[in-house]
């Protein structure tokens, strides 16, 4: 069975995480959706376009499709939107085994669970990553800023469960992460910081930096309301430091077009239901009077609906 990573998904993230493992001299596979896809891909020669700093680097990268092999999967990470996750798995489930692990680094909450509802054999790893890219091309990625990654196993019973030693490759690729023995508080900080962000620059088309200012008066009781939802999801964040976390984000990234922005930009589905909508839904399940949070949501459905676009 292959030790090979496979990374489900072509998207910016995609892209460089297989450039990143490529270059590097793993032995990395990317998977594409479509035959069309494969075609032009292998049309390019399998050719990878890494830009950085406006140096173009070519690296060779072997695309497939989910069922273009047998060749069953052990290490598969996952790099398409939150809503394409059921789908996409769906067609390499065929190639799964029993021992697969599995690594999402999808933004918001939702669809990770439900991947560990789909597949309890498997161990399925969650992660936040705060790497910066853009596709200029379908087969160019622009790598625009060096971050993060934090992994975890949310299904750490009855013992907190150590690192997978494959993913040393990580390492290997020159890709900065860490292990988090409890990830999910990891990620609901991360979706209530892009609760306070991202709706914003979607609704007035603004970069992150004009956030506050553009939410109004409203910014401080929609902060408020997220602190009440994480602190009924057991993270341990005092009120006064979630309030400096999001500005800090808003200060460190303010001539930034968050990923919601930019989907809207480009007219594609944004991940407003793994983000607002979990947020609200998990608010009503936990007995939380959020109005603020609410409202937002629903100001935002309605303008994606305006513009044309899915409101899920």
């Amino acid at each position: 069975m292959s030790e090979t990573p496979y990374i489900l998904g072509a998207g910016s993230l995609g892209l460089l995480w297989a450039a990143r493992c490529a270059r590097a001299g793993i032995d990395c596979r990317l998977i594409l959706r479509t035959p069309a896809a494969l075609r032009e891909w292998q049309d390019r020669d399998s050719v990878l376009l890494l830009e950085r700093q406006g140096a173009v680097e070519s690296i060779q990268v072997t695309a497939e499709l989910a069922d273009s092999s047998e060749t069953p999967i052990r290490r598969l990470i996952i790099t398409t939107k939150a809503w394409a996750v059921a789908g996409a798995l769906e067609s390499i489930a065929p190639r799964l085994r029993a021992d697969s692990q599995l690594v999402l680094l999808q933004n918001g909450l939702g669809s990770q669970q439900a991947v560990s509802e789909r597949f309890p054999t498997q161990r399925v790893l969650y992660a936040s990553t705060t790497d910066g890219a853009w596709k200029r091309a379908a087969n160019q990625v622009v790598w625009a800023g060096t971050g993060q990654t934090l992994l975890g196993d949310p299904r750490q019973e009855p013992a907190p469960a150590p690192a997978p030693e494959w993913l040393a490759l990580l390492t290997q690729a020159g890709i900065d992460w860490r292990w988090e023995r409890e990830i999910l508080p990891v990620l609901w900080l991360k979706l209530a910081i892009n609760c306070a962000i991202n709706p914003i620059t979607a609704l007035h088309d603004c970069p992150n930096g004009e956030v506050p200012e553009r939410a109004g008066p409203l910014f401080g009781p929609l902060l408020v309301e997220l602190h009440t939802l994480l602190a009924s999801q057991s993270v341990q964040l005092g009120q006064t430091e979630l309030i400096e976390r999001v500005h800090a984000v808003i200060q460190a990234t303010a001539a930034n077009s968050s990923s919601m922005r930019q989907d809207v930009h480009a007219g594609r589905r944004t991940e407003i239901d793994f983000i607002l909508g979990h947020a609200c839904r998990t608010a009503r399940l936990a007995g939380l009077t959020t109005p603020v949070l609410d409202a937002l949501h629903q100001q935002l459905q309605s303008h994606l609906i305006n513009l044309g676009l899915p409101p899920d």
